[in-house]
């Protein structure tokens, strides 16, 4: 099991990625906006101590519908078992903004400006989003690498997030999940990089997928 910590630089942390997280995609907001992501950007990330924790277990797909990861079976659906062959081995991981984060947003949201509350939520995702490029970029395996996949998305039941904390300590990260798999910290993430030398790394196919809510679809053109 391996596990980190660190900080990120405000500056460090690109704009984009919180436009994009804010639901803009390919546009770009008003300057009003954009003046706002700066501030908050300035002054909740110095706040937050981003954590992460990952394991190399053995792997396997069992079928089109199902998957086996360190021992424990889970069902994720066609969508990601179809980019699972060749998988051998999987990187399961969790990652999180920290409870310091939490606890600035906390004292953000006392102050009732609603679209404050909207910009931080978005910088707590993409917070939570560099512990697994993080991890990533850890991985020095000679195995072929996949993108990461995690309960919720994809058709993926999110109740299996269960079954993926049960390869981790208890609350890892300082992680708590409740009988819903709702996670606390809220911004955190857990899932899985699966790993194979014969695995070839596809890009996400957003257009076969229902979830039409998701923050990173990319629709097909």
């Amino acid at each position: 099991m391996t596990e980190g910590a660190f900080h990120i630089n405000p500056a460090d942390l690109p704009e984009k990625e919180i436009w994009f997280a804010m639901g803009y995609k390919d546009t770009v907001p008003e300057e009003r906006i954009r003046e706002m992501v700066r501030q908050l950007r300035d002054r909740l990330v110095p706040r937050a101590t981003v954590r992460y924790m990952y394991d190399i277990v053995p792997a396997e797909k069992l079928s089109p519908r199902r998957m086996r990861m360190g021992g424990v079976e889970f069902n994720p659906e066609g969508i990601i078992c179809s980019y699972l062959d060749g998988m051998s081995h999987a990187l399961v991981f969790v990652g999180t903004a920290g409870v310091e984060f939490d606890a600035a947003v906390k004292e953000l949201n006392a102050e009732g400006d609603i679209v404050a509350d909207f910009i931080a939520d978005s910088i707590g995702t993409v917070l939570a989003e560099a512990s697994v490029a993080r991890m990533e970029k850890d991985y020095t395996g000679e195995e072929t690498i996949s993108m990461p996949y995690s309960p919720g998305y994809c058709n993926w039941n999110i109740r299996e997030q269960h079954l993926l904390f049960s390869l981790f300590p208890e609350q890892p990260c300082g992680i708590r999940l409740s009988e819903s798999s709702l996670m606390a910290p809220e911004k955190s993430v857990s899932g899985f990089f699966a790993l194979g030398e014969k695995l070839v790394r596809q890009p996400y196919h957003c257009e076969i997928c229902k979830n039409k809510t998701c923050y990173k679809r990319r629709d097909a053109k």
